[in-house]
């Protein structure tokens, strides 16, 4: 009788465990190491190239992003270079960008995100500016577009920006066909548009989904990127 109860209670019990793991994150579409390069027009000229890396970081992904500035880049003086750490779940974990725009100076901002998101922004002026959101599944400049990567489907985001997170609902644009340095390729469309930052993005339908064409905007003004290559960077 005893041992009737036990198994009737592990029977009970056992469908409650399952629940309570968590599921497996999806298969990310691209590999350790994989390099996009990317044109990259700021006001309506090709001022240079933009790289961005993916790279395996424990249970999550490190990607790393940077406008080559020996071009016109260099000349006028505009530069970016993004860091960012992201959990299983491809939200942010920890975040760094520095973004010198010709003519205004360079400005800096960084996130740690752990039970809240705690922003930091240091302005042109050198003035440090800092405040915390109990936020905590955020995206930023570069895990959103792998992250958009993996979830296409419509959702509210948060996105990391100054002088607080920004949040939106992620719109489809549909399917349209994309005349690229890799061909003809057939692309699905997704925006997302807030108060500060507006971000328009253009996957490949293919089974990689690389982000053909990206439009990424905020107060400062805005650039395009066309992707041009794909390369590991192993």
């Amino acid at each position: 009788m005893y041992r009737r109860l036990f198994f009737t209670a592990l029977l009970l019990v056992m469908p409650v465990s399952r629940a309570l793991v968590p599921p497996e994150p999806e298969p990310a579409p691209w590999r350790d190491g994989e390099r996009l390069i990317y044109n990259i027009s700021w006001k309506g000229l090709i001022i240079g190239q933009q790289i961005l890396e993916a790279h395996k970081a424990g249970s999550g992904w490190h990607y790393v992003g940077k406008i080559d500035n020996t071009g016109l880049a260099g000349i006028v003086g505009f530069s970016m270079n993004v860091d960012s750490y992201v959990r299983n779940d491809l939200f942010t974990r920890r975040f760094r960008r520095e973004l010198t725009v010709p003519g205004e100076g360079k400005r800096i901002l960084t996130a740690i995100v752990g039970n809240e998101t705690k922003v930091s922004f240091v302005w042109v002026d050198g003035s440090v500016h800092k405040f915390v959101s109990p936020q905590t599944s955020v995206l930023d400049d570069a895990s959103v577009l792998y992250y958009v990567r993996v979830h296409p489907d419509p959702q509210k985001l948060w996105f990391i920006n100054f002088p607080t997170l920004v949040s939106a609902p992620l719109h489809s644009l549909g399917t349209r066909t994309l005349s690229t340095k890799l061909g003809r390729m057939a692309a699905k469309g997704y925006l997302f548009d807030s108060d500060g930052a507006r971000i328009e993005v253009w996957y490949g339908a293919s089974k990689e989904r690389y982000p053909l064409r990206i439009f990424f905007g905020q107060k400062w003004g805005g650039f395009t990127a066309e992707l041009v290559r794909v390369e590991n960077a192993h």
